[in-house]
């Protein structure tokens, strides 16, 4: 009798459980991330900046991708399968892939050629007069993409590329869902994305919030959080303070003298890694800075090792010139960026500059530290009869808004391959915003000839000697130029519970992936 009646309540047990809805029986936690700031858009070409990417890099995945962890760094720059299981040189212009079979999107459909080929299509990022042409300036050596049959497909450079596989697994790559987008239109998309990765849109809140949802068809394995929300929290103390309380698993952008604070909490830790982006200064070459001179005087008159010292603990750097230690073709003889007052003022002496006024329009809350940065370099520049007038504002548009008056604006220049090509060329060269400026031609850079003509031996050349030789060039014109000038590669801290194990990337990724998300003792 017993018996019997333990075997009903078992079964009358296991009847209630599967009448539960699926929500109610996993056991998956769900995790909020608070952010700084939300991107205007998920499309994945579309809005490529640092707080954009840290979402959409687990909604998307690319046909190659890049292991940042296979030598636990969290930059490597190994090459691994991705929605391609296999790829092949078929000549120097020509890639093919095959692809994994059965992959689904997040409505359920399967992954084939032709989504790709419309991924990678002219019209939508790299042609003539693209849809969106962010892309352009990653995707500037593709030619065409050819399906030849369901999954296997050839990517064709207009010419030679020998970075084209790295290429494929970095940014403007990522493969989308071709009916979805057609039939949705790219603003819809925009705010539904339709791709393969381990989370999919759920909810979107302007100026609070987005939520994913898990991916559970993920070709990857099942994700390990069942959701993952990204709450806009601007202030920094606000997000430590959200973090103790519990109410917040993850904040990012934590200030390094905030890191003691969060190292008290025995529940809580830090993750910190010194990322593959450069904060930078792009100078307008017009008005007060249009004699180079003066440009070349803003640069000199920095203090680079007095900032890293009072802003980030030390525990950074600034590269010797536009590049990184990690680059193949790294020069590592090239000068630093030199801190010469003296020079400075002879410069500005021999340009004639007689105090103009110069302005320097910042958004706050962009990036860490940026306003303490700003008041720091007022005061070198001060010094060497450089008069610099601050003005923080409340976002992009105010700094970009062809009718104010502005000299310097703070831009971040991220190395989204370990090579030239991922930074320097798409940043600085002939494709460039910095040489195209949508919202006012004078403040357009009007670099040398000779500049664009390196640049264009960078990308295109297959001997690596030959592309060092013009890679050490176009440095040489640009520091002269001085367009723009470094200011170091920042800290990067994220501050989470305790028993989230998890690691940050170079870039501004946040790889939510089932091998770098667990939950559980011992992290």
């Amino acid at each position: 009798m017993l018996t019997r009646l333990k075997t009903g309540l078992a079964a009358m047990a296991l009847s209630l459980l599967a009448t539960l809805p699926v929500a109610a029986q996993d056991g998956r936690p769900d995790l909020t991330v608070a952010v700084n700031n939300l991107p205007d858009s998920l499309e994945s070409i579309e809005e490529m900046g640092n707080v954009a990417v840290r979402i959409t890099y687990s909604m998307f995945d690319s046909l190659i991708r890049r292991d940042f962890l296979a030598d636990g760094s969290g930059t490597a720059s190994r090459l691994v399968p991705g929605l391609a299981e296999s790829w092949t040189r078929i000549d120097d212009r020509t890639l093919e892939l095959k692809l994994r079979e059965g992959v689904l999107f997040h409505d359920g459909s399967e992954v084939t050629s032709d989504d790709v080929a419309f991924s990678f299509n002219p019209g939508r990022g790299h042609g003539y007069a693209p849809l969106i042409g962010a892309a352009k300036r990653f995707m500037l050596t593709i030619s065409h993409v050819v399906p030849v049959d369901k999954y296997t497909i050839r990517v064709v450079s207009r010419k030679p590329d020998v970075l084209l596989e790295q290429r494929l697994a970095g940014y403007a790559f990522w493969v989308v869902n071709h009916n979805a987008y057609m039939t949705m239109g790219k603003d819809a998309f925009a705010r539904n994305p339709v791709g393969t990765g381990p989370y999919r849109m759920d909810e979107w809140v302007d100026g609070e919030y987005i939520r994913l949802v898990a991916h559970d068809d993920y070709f990857g394995g099942k994700p390990t959080a069942k959701s993952v929300t990204f709450r806009q929290v601007p202030e920094v103390s606000a997000r430590i303070a959200g973090l103790v309380s519990g109410e917040y698993d993850i904040s990012v952008n934590i200030p390094p003298d905030q890191i003691p604070t969060i190292e008290r909490y025995d529940d809580l830790k830090v993750e910190r890694i010194v990322l593959d982006n450069t904060h930078m200064l792009v100078f307008y070459t017009n008005g007060p800075l249009e004699d180079k001179r003066v440009r070349q005087a803003l640069s000199l008159s920095i203090d680079r090792a007095l900032l890293r010292k009072a802003l980030w603990a030390d525990q950074n750097y600034t590269p010797n010139g536009h590049q990184l230690p990690s680059y193949e073709m790294w020069i590592e003889d090239y000068p630093e960026f030199a801190y010469d007052p003296g020079k400075a003022r002879a410069l500005l002496q021999e340009a004639g500059y007689d105090g103009e006024e110069i302005v320097y329009k910042f958004p706050l809350n962009y990036y860490l530290l940026s306003t303490e940065a700003a008041q720091a370099m007022q005061q070198m520049w001060q010094q060497v009869g450089l008069n610099v007038t601050l003005q923080p504002v409340e976002n992009w548009s105010q700094v970009t808004d062809a009718d104010a008056t502005v000299n310097i604006r703070p831009w971040s220049n991220t190395h989204r391959m370990p090579d030239p090509l991922g930074s320097f060329v798409p940043q600085w060269g002939a494709e460039s915003d910095v040489q195209n400026n949508a919202q006012s031609d004078d403040r357009s850079w009007k670099a040398p000839a000779e500049f664009n003509r390196l640049q264009q031996i960078i990308t295109t050349a297959t001997d690596w000697d030959a592309r060092k030789r013009a890679y050490r060039g176009a440095l040489d014109i640009w520091m002269d130029e001085a367009p723009g000038t470094m200011l170091y590669n920042p800290l990067e801290t994220y501050a989470m519970r305790a028993d989230i194990g998890w690691k940050p990337y170079g870039l501004y990724y946040m790889d939510l992936r089932p091998y770098n998300l667990t939950f559980g003792a011992g992290h």
